[in-house]
């Protein structure tokens, strides 16, 4: 059997989500953006296992799923080989990943009960350590609000603070985009062309790509 698996990334405009989404009261923190990032993640994560556990108690009847939680999220680069050790050592077989053919064993199970515990360990390794994918998705309404509220009131006023006038950020929907990104705006301008200045301002008052980039996708320091 071979379980199909793909790595996907998308771009969005925050100010389009923004106003799709309700926004929170308060105005949200970064702690608040770290704490989304990981929940999302982590519900992408259960929402996985509950579809493959139903599929897996509908195919074999009387099956005993053992509790699995995150171990640790791994980079694109270090999930194949973290997953085959995982599901080798469960099934007692050699796992293989593919980013064409999926998972697999190679050879192939040979029995019915050799087919149920190769696909029990795909569960249980995908539960201790989720397929990166799962860790990449469009920000959410917390996201969405930190960074509006930062790109259009926060940064700007930081920079005042310290001798710096920014530019106005156009309104317009893709004024700021996924990431914390201002491709058409630079609160900089006035200094870019004293590094030494630049250098001391944007360390002061970072852009919000740069105070994103502070967290990872899944909520956790980077």
């Amino acid at each position: 059997m071979r379980v199909a698996f793909s790595i996907t990334s998308a771009v969005v405009a925050l100010g389009m989500l923004a106003a799709c989404a309700s926004p929170p009261s308060v105005a949200p923190t970064i702690d608040d953006v770290a704490a989304e990032r990981s929940l999302r993640a982590q519900a992408r994560v259960e929402t996985l296992l509950d579809t493959y556990a139903d599929y897996l108690t509908s195919r074999w009847p009387g099956v005993v799923l053992p509790p699995t939680s995150i171990e640790q999220w791994l980079s694109l680069g270090e999930w194949p080989a973290v997953f085959e050790a995982c599901a080798s050592d469960l099934s007692g077989l050699t796992v293989r990943t593919d980013a064409t053919a999926g998972v697999f064993a190679n050879p192939p199970p040979q029995t019915a009960g050799q087919m149920r515990d190769f696909e029990v360990s795909i569960y249980l390794c995908q539960g201790r350590f989720p397929p990166p994918n799962l860790g990449r998705n469009e920000p959410g309404p917390v996201e969405v609000a930190w960074v509006t509220a930062y790109a259009r009131t926060d940064l700007p006023a930081c920079l005042r603070r310290h001798g710096v006038v920014a530019p106005p950020l156009a309104d317009e929907p893709f004024a700021i985009l996924s990431g914390g990104s201002t491709p058409r705006w630079d609160p900089y301008a006035t200094v870019r062309g004293d590094a030494g200045e630049l250098r001391r301002v944007s360390a002061l008052c970072p852009h919000p790509s740069t105070v994103l980039n502070t967290i990872s996708a899944v909520g956790e320091p980077q």
